[in-house]
């Protein structure tokens, strides 16, 4: 197991010995509750530096004197209509001057991407306005519809944590590794660089084997679990649907009279956790009105548009460790990267749920808002 935290900034790591000495190690980090404020010192037999495109930053920590071997990457991404592609099926393709661009459905909608454009490193990277033509350029050229601004929904940005060897030349851009690369700094911290969302057990296996093959203190009781852990909500010892997650499905339909959509959504989004779900959303459900017949009710939803219900908040906030707004908006639901004006519209909803469940006061209300706003700026079309 873990102790796990979240919303909390390093501020420095701590060691023992002299730098450049054999005496020299990382033993911790000195970190702060951005919420609270709270500093506190955490100390550790190995620290492990998994922190993407931030990566030097804390392994200048350690060694001011290393080199930098992250090069951020920033891919813009469009969300459009679900109509521009099949539900099923995806396109890619190559762009006039050989890159791939692709059209996938994606929660009910098409996300097409991405650009590959250097930048640095920074918690909300913004898209351009000429990343997007690009992009709805592109997808023109392919598409029998043609797309224009008014059919994307959402922009965003994300950065690729791509990795130099550090005694490469730095405008040689084959030098740049798509793959993980473990990195060891003075002290011994362990940086675990590159990589991609898709691979993360193997970083993170890769990432834990070297640790101990490095560091005596670690002796671990078994070997790697990582290949074949299942996550939470994948019905893993098989009592609830057998493995067999349409069952799920049917259940929230006949049991909690869900539709369609909804029932889907909770499925592919929790897994057996769905159930939980709709616990709660029966809870927060409107009773039928007078003139309609039967014992069905109304499952509140965040925005009409999409089947994400407000039940969900109140699940991010007492099972998913949801501490802001934006946490719920962009890291437990998916709405601001769907819809970002559907995203604005939802919020006082969200807000108010999260000041009944977390007991906010009136200003942490309002700075929550602000600060969501702010967020739903980087996730809008560019201004012109």
């Amino acid at each position: 197991g873990a102790s796990v935290i979240n919303h909390t900034e390093v501020l420095s790591l701590t060691t023992t010995g002299k730098l450049g000495t054999d005496s020299y190690k990382v033993t911790g980090a000195m970190v702060k509750d951005s919420i609270s404020g709270e500093k506190y010192q955490i100390k550790a037999k190995q620290v492990i530096n998994a922190t993407g495109p931030f990566a030097d930053s804390i392994r200048k920590m350690a060694d001011p004197e290393t080199s930098d071997i992250i090069v951020p990457a920033k891919g813009t991404h469009l969300i459009i209509p679900d109509h521009f592609s099949p539900d099923n099926m995806g396109c890619v393709w190559f762009t006039k001057d050989g890159r791939v661009l692709y059209l996938l459905p994606w929660e009910g909608s098409t996300i097409a991407g991405t650009t590959d454009v250097k930048e640095k490193a920074s918690h909300n990277p913004l898209s351009s306005l000429a990343e997007v033509d690009f992009i709805l350029g592109e997808c023109n050229r392919t598409l029998s519809s043609t797309l224009n601004h008014s059919h994307v929904r959402a922009s965003w940005a994300g950065l690729r944590p791509l990795v130099r060897n550090p005694n490469a030349d730095p405008s040689d851009t084959k030098a740049l590794a798509r793959d993980h690369v473990v990195d060891i700094t003075r002290g011994g911290l362990l940086s675990i660089c590159g990589g991609k969302w898709t691979t993360y057990r193997k970083m993170a296996e890769d990432a834990v084997d070297r640790a101990i093959e490095l560091n005596p203190d670690l002796k671990p009781e078994r070997g790697c679990a990582t290949p074949t852990m299942k996550l939470v909500g994948t019905d893993r010892g098989g009592l609830v649907c057998h493995q067999n997650f349409d069952k799920v499905v049917v259940t929230l339909r006949e049991k909690y009279d869900m539709d369609k959509l909804v029932a889907r959504h909770l499925m592919q989004n929790y897994g057996t956790r769905a159930l939980m779900v709709a616990d709660l959303a029966k809870e927060y459900a409107e009773a039928p009105r007078s003139d309609e017949t039967g014992s069905s009710v109304r499952y509140l939803k965040l925005y009409s548009k999409y089947p994400i219900l407000e039940a969900e908040v109140v699940f991010a906030c007492r099972q998913e460790y949801a501490m802001t707004a934006v946490d719920v908006l962009a890291r437990r639901t998916r709405l601001a990267f769907l819809d970002a004006d559907a995203a604005e519209k939802a919020l006082p909803k969200i807000l108010q749920i999260m000041q009944r469940e977390l007991g906010w006061s009136r200003w942490r209300k309002e700075q929550e808002k602000k600060e969501a706003l702010e967020f739903l700026r980087t996730m809008s079309l560019p201004a012109k």
